[in-house]
């Protein structure tokens, strides 16, 4: 693609780096940045095959009506998936991160890879990023985080308390809802995600106090 033409996942994926976290707060913009990234993308190359778990049903219809991203809902319906990007919500829920399951992990990491497979994992609790999931993530996309909120001996709390940019507060790390900070091994970069109305599905919550 020409320059002007770039995706933001540009910023995300190489051929090194499959497999991305998403991590953060909750109410701090995940989904949001997350389907923002995977319209940006549909807007610049249109005939790539895109796919997402975990979101709201509302959402998903959404988005396979209006964008053509398609939703699955078990790792069994990747099977016959190639040449595509992976947006999966609430990753836990497939057992990505059960030591019990370590065997699904491996096959899943050998199928992104032998099938030319790019995926984005992403959950609302960051407990669940833990080190059998951290070892299978090769770049890390940071939202707000404090590192007690980290596992103990994750690669995400090594991450978090490792990090000494100027988004660091305290032993936190803290980004707005509009931004993604990107941790690669060669330079801090900032992705600025433009708000989704229709994927944002707590906006019309009740206000109860």
């Amino acid at each position: 693609m020409k320059e002007t033409e770039r995706s933001k996942l540009n910023d995300v994926f190489d051929k090194n780096h499959r497999i991305v976290a998403l991590v953060g707060n909750k109410s701090n913009g995940k989904t949001n940045n997350m389907i923002h990234l995977a319209l940006n993308h549909r807007s610049k190359v249109k005939d790539v095959d895109m796919f997402a778990y975990g979101l709201p049903k509302s959402v998903s219809k959404w988005l396979k009506k209006k964008h053509n991203i398609r939703e699955i809902s078990t790792l069994n319906q990747l099977v016959t998936k190639k040449n595509c990007i992976l947006f999966i919500d609430e990753f836990e829920k497939l057992k990505l991160n059960d030591r019990r399951y370590k065997d699904e992990l491996d096959e899943f990491v050998d199928f992104v890879y032998h099938n030319n497979v790019y995926v984005i994992l992403c959950s609302p609790n960051i407990r669940e990023f833990n080190s059998i999931i951290g070892g299978a993530i090769e770049r890390w996309l940071l939202k707000s985080v404090r590192l007690d909120q980290c596992i103990n001996g994750s690669q995400l709390k090594k991450i978090v308390d490792g990090y000494k940019g100027s988004n660091k507060v305290l032993k936190s790390i803290v980004v707005p809802k509009d931004t993604i900070l990107v941790i690669n091994d060669e330079e801090e970069k900032e992705i600025i995600c433009e708000y989704v109305p229709e994927a944002d599905t707590k906006a019309n919550n009740e206000e109860l106090f």
